[in-house]
C-alpha cells in the first residue's frame, strides 16, 4: 500500500468537492459607462450583500460613488502580489458570499497577463469577466474628449488622430483580450455599449445574476461623468491654450464645475471629419472585424464597409438646436464663474502684456466662434481698461453676434 499516493487521491477529490467562489470582473474599458455601473453597483452593495454577493467597497467610496460622483471602481492594484494572488486571497477571506463583484477601467490592461496566468486561480476561483465595447468613433471622440477635459489639451481633434495614427488603443486591445478568453476558455459576457448606453448598469446586474436588486429609482435618468457639448469644449480648449501650462489644472477644475453644476446637459460627439473617419476604419479593421467575430448579428460594432452611413449624422431638429443655445448660455456662465475664480485665488496679478496680446490675436483670429471671441475680449479689456481699440473690438464683436 502506498500512503503518498492515497494522500494524492484525497486531495483530488477535496478540490474537486470544493465549490469555488464565484469572481464576476468588469474591466470596463474606458468610456462605455463605467461610472453609472459603479454607482449603480455601490448604491445596491447592502441589498447585494443579503443575496451571498459581495461589492466590496469603503462606506467613503460608496457614498460618493452613490452621489453619482466619479470614482475608479472599488479595485487597486497592490504591487507586493500580482493580480492572480491578490483575487484567490478576496475569495478566501469572503468564502461565506458566494459571488464577489469588482469593477475597475484599470483591469482592462492588466488582464491579459492575467487570463495568460490562468493555471494559478483556475482552481481557486470561478471567473466571470464583463467587458463592454463601443464604436470607435465615438470612443476616439470621447477618448479626445478626456485629454482635454482632463489632460489641458488644447490640439485640434484633427491632430489628436494623426498623432496616434488614427489608432484606437482600446480596440487593439480589446481584440486581443477577447480572443485570450476564448483561447483559454474564460467565461465572459461581451457588450456593445453603444447599443445599450441606456441600459447597461441594469444589463450588468442581469449579467451577475441580481437584476431584481438594481436601484432602479435612484439610477432613472441618471448621469454620471457626461461628456462636454460641443460649446464647452471649443472654450475649455481654448482656455487650455492660455493657461494650461501656467494652471495644469485648470480643465479638470472647470470641466468639473460644468459636469457638477449641469449634469444632464446633452453632450455632443465631436465632428470627425470623412475622410478622418474612412482613415480610422481602414487602420483598425482588422480589430473591429476580431471583436466583431464574438458580438450578436444585432450587436456589432460599424466597420469598413459601412462607415459612410456613420459619417452622415443626423441634423438636429430647430427644437434641439434651440435647447442646445440655452445650455451653451448656461454653460458660458458656468465656465465665466469656474475661470474668475480660479485667476482670482491663484494669481492676484494682471496677465502680462504678451498674454493680453496673445488673448486679443487669438480672438481676431476667425478660429474661434463669435460668442467666444467676445468672452476673450473681455478678459483681455479687463486687463486694458483703458484700451479704446479694444472696447471698438468688443463693441463690433457684440452687435455682430447680435444680428445673428
Amino acid at each position: 500500500m502506498n500512503p503518498g499516493r492515497n494522500d494524492a487521491k484525497v486531495k483530488s477529490i477535496e478540490r474537486s468537492v470544493v465549490k469555488k467562489t464565484k469572481l464576476f470582473l468588469h474591466i470596463g474599458h474606458g468610456k462605455t459607462g463605467t461610472s453609472a455601473i459603479q454607482s449603480a453597483l455601490a448604491i445596491a452593495a447592502e441589498d447585494l450583500s443579503k443575496t451571498g454577493t459581495y461589492y466590496p467597497i469603503s462606506k467613503s467610496l460608496r457614498d460618493k460613488a452613490s452621489h453619482l460622483e466619479i470614482t475608479s471602481g472599488n479595485w487597486k492594484a497592490q504591487t507586493e502580489s500580482t493580480l492572480s494572488e491578490q483575487l484567490i486571497k478576496l475569495a478566501q477571506d469572503n468564502q461565506h458570499y458566494s459571488k464577489i463583484v469588482l469593477s475597475s477601467e484599470s483591469l482592462f490592461w492588466l488582464i491579459s497577463d492575467f487570463i495568460k496566468d490562468k493555471d494559478a486561480w483556475d482552481e481557486h476561483i470561478d471567473i466571470h469577466l464583463i467587458l463592454a465595447v463601443r464604436e470607435i468613433d465615438e470612443m476616439l471622440s470621447s477618448e479626445y474628449q478626456q485629454r482635454v477635459k482632463r489632460h489641458g489639451d488644447c490640439i485640434p481633434l484633427g491632430q489628436f488622430l494623426r498623432r496616434r495614427n488614427f489608432i484606437s488603443s482600446h480596440h487593439v486591445k480589446a481584440a486581443e483580450t477577447i480572443n485570450l478568453m476564448h483561447q483559454y476558455n474564460v467565461k465572459h459576457t461581451l457588450i456593445n455599449y453603444s447599443k445599450h448606453k441606456q441600459d447597461i448598469s441594469r444589463l450588468l446586474f442581469k449579467v451577475i445574476g441580481s437584476e431584481e436588486k438594481y436601484p432602479e429609482a435612484q439610477m432613472k435618468d441618471a448621469i454620471v461623468n457626461r461628456s462636454l457639448s460641443r460649446k464647452e469644449l471649443e472654450t475649455l480648449t481654448t482656455i487650455n491654450a492660455l493657461y494650461a501650462k501656467k494652471f495644469p489644472w485648470i480643465s479638470t477644475r472647470i470641466s468639473d464645475a460644468l459636469i457638477t453644476n449641469q449634469p444632464k446637459l446633452k453632450s455632443q460627439q465631436c465632428k470627425i471629419t470623412t475622410q478622418h473617419l474612412k482613415k480610422i476604419y481602414e487602420t483598425n479593421d482588422a480589430y473591429i472585424q476580431a471583436i466583431n467575430k464574438f458580438l450578436g448579428p444585432t450587436e456589432k460594432l460599424n466597420s469598413l464597409l459601412n462607415f459612410s452611413q456613420e459619417s452622415a449624422k443626423q441634423i438636429n431638429s430647430p427644437q434641439n438646436q434651440k435647447k442646445a443655445r440655452e445650455e451653451e448660455i448656461i454653460s458660458i456662465d458656468l465656465i465665466g464663474e469656474a475661470l474668475t475664480q480660479v485667476l482670482s485665488n491663484e494669481s492676484q496679478r494682471k496677465l502680462s502684456n504678451d498674454t493680453v496680446d496673445a488673448i486679443i490675436e487669438l480672438s481676431q483670429s476667425g478660429r474661434v466662434s463669435k460668442e467666444t471671441e467676445i468672452e476673450l475680449l473681455q478678459l483681455a479689456k479687463q486687463n486694458r481698461p483703458k484700451a479704446l481699440k479694444l472696447s471698438r473690438l468688443l463693441e463690433h464683436a457684440t452687435k455682430e453676434l447680435l444680428k445673428d
